[in-house]
């Protein structure tokens, strides 16, 4: 039996335990916190940091692992592709190509070099440049670490004391100590999942994205995207140029773009299953089993029996549970409103349990299929409901 090393088995790595179980790999789970959801089918369990490459790396050495999966984090992704590299492994673009992608100073100076449609940035490797730039920006301007994920450290800023103290919070945030400042583009923020075989995107999914508790951690999906017929070439044609340009490895790619005026902004890429469990309604979408397919990609196998031909049919969503503020949860209630759309819910909290970061940490989703998109729309963000959680 091949032995695999898997980074995490946190929620959004259940998808990857999954897929690795169906494979028959032996599966060495590694991770900070111990008895996570996706533990208990691991066949070997090593508490330890995933973000500390070269601690997995003697791990992965240790146990003479036929292959290396990373986890819905961008370190873990670093950590893997280190490892892939070191060892010889398949599945991984190079170490530099993937901090190149996830470090958003770098992809930012990647991107105009090739004529990427993103907003231009700087970036700061001091706070005292970063202060004497915002006299001369153009308001309002977003600020963010380069490192960072799920909305960690960003922040709009429409004047100059607001950026102050949006550069002081970058910073803080960042483990490599490196900020970048754009402008703020108003519009409309989705998602693009595309999936590559031989640097050309053979199948794709769309979302909308709601960020409403906390403006930069999205809280809701809603698939398909509005206007995706539009977006789909035109972001289709970007991801295949940067492939092209980078030579990159079969498995997920991943955008955030702004819809403006009728453009694509892209504004985020990654090369990783999503966090919220993105892939439950985005195999719904068009019956592509996402996670088995990107942990094929990283493991090395053949991917070249990814369905092609598969569309984007039905209307579905998430909703990520969020308490209203810190403390000790009494009762988590779903709404009857939702109960009638409700195809299955995952809880990572409950009664008893503390909140310490309201606006980070999330409780558990709900997972909900519709008629048509105006309904979808209608019942989650119109008649948005932010107090399912009931605090002692």
């Amino acid at each position: 039996m091949q032995k695999v090393l898997l980074l995490c088995t946190s929620h959004n790595d259940l998808g990857l335990v999954r897929a690795l179980r169906k494979l028959g790999y032996y599966i060495i789970a590694t991770g900070n916190r111990e008895n996570s959801p996706g533990e208990k089918w691991a066949d070997k369990y090593i508490k330890a940091d995933y973000s500390d490459k070269e601690l997995i790396l003697s791990i992965a050495q240790e146990e003479k692992i036929d292959a290396v999966c990373q986890c819905c984090n961008d370190f873990g992704v670093y950590t893997a592709a280190y490892v892939a590299e070191r060892l010889g492994l398949p599945g991984y673009d190079s170490y530099e190509t993937t901090l190149l992608l996830h470090n958003k100073d770098r992809f930012k100076r990647f991107a105009k070099q090739e004529g990427i449609q993103t907003p231009l940035s700087e970036s700061f490797t001091e706070k005292e440049a970063a202060f004497r730039a915002l006299e001369r920006a153009e308001y309002p301007i977003i600020v963010k670490p380069v490192d960072a994920s799920a909305g960690n450290g960003i922040n709009k800023a429409c004047s100059q004391e607001e950026a102050v103290r949006a550069v002081g919070e970058a910073f803080d945030k960042s483990r490599a100590g490196r900020i970048v400042m754009e402008p703020y583009i108003e519009g409309s923020q989705h998602g693009f999942c595309t999936f590559l075989v031989n640097q050309k995107v053979v199948c794709f999914c769309s979302n909308n994205e709601y960020s409403i508790l906390n403006p930069y951690r999205v809280e809701i999906d809603t698939y398909p995207a509005d206007g995706w017929q539009k977006a789909a070439p035109v972001l289709i044609a970007q991801i295949e140029k940067i492939a092209g340009a980078l030579k990159l490895k079969d498995g997920i790619f991943h955008l955030q773009y702004i819809m403006k005026d009728g453009v694509p902004w892209i504004i985020e890429v990654m090369r990783r299953v999503l966090g919220n469990m993105y892939s439950v309604p985005a195999n719904m979408l068009n019956g592509i089993d996402w996670d088995y397919w990107e942990t094929r990609a990283k493991c090395g196998l053949d991917c070249g029996g990814i369905p092609r031909t598969a569309v984007q049919e039905g209307f579905f969503a998430y909703k990520t549970i969020m308490a209203e503020k810190n403390g000790t949860i009494g009762e988590i209630v779903v709404p009857k409103e939702y109960q009638r759309y409700l195809f299955h819910q995952f809880m990572l909290l409950r009664a008893g349990d503390r909140i310490t970061d309201y606006k980070k940490e999330p409780v558990g989703f709900l997972f909900m299929m519709f008629s048509n998109a105006e309904e979808m729309k209608q019942v989650l963000v119109t008649e948005y409901r932010c107090n399912l959680v009931k605090m002692v």
